[in-house]
């Protein structure tokens, strides 16, 4: 059985919260509310910690990578491309606002360590 620490459980952890507040926020955006903002601070922190531990040094592309297509498909609108009708789109966007919000910091952690990385080197 393979070894999880804590940036294994951060990882798991913040994307199923994430997908949880995106089918709350999608399906009863009412009851979220204020507690919205703490679960949106604790998926930040749980993506630093997954940014800082998680991801090895020949998987930092592939990651980032991944994250900019995730963020680019969560920006745009599901619903206004046709592809959804009104409520699955709302609730399609929902979860992956969530899941963003979740994937930003870990890539700005290992995108800032990546440029250290190549400003750094002296070839």
């Amino acid at each position: 059985m393979a070894k999880t620490g804590v940036g294994g459980y951060a990882f798991l952890i913040g994307f199923i919260l994430a997908i949880i507040l995106g089918v709350v926020q999608g399906l009863v955006p009412s009851v979220i509310g204020a507690a919205a903002l703490w679960v949106l601070v604790v998926l930040v922190i749980l993506g630093v910690i997954v940014g800082l531990l998680n991801i090895k040094d020949k998987h930092i592309t592939e990651f980032l990578i991944a994250v900019i297509a995730v963020t680019m498909i969560g920006m745009i609108p599901i619903n206004q491309l046709g592809l959804a009708s009104e409520p699955v789109g709302i609730f399609l966007g929902a979860i992956l606002q969530s899941i963003v919000a979740f994937s930003a910091p870990a890539a700005l952690v290992l995108g800032l360590k990546q440029i250290w990385v190549l400003g750094s080197n002296k070839s």
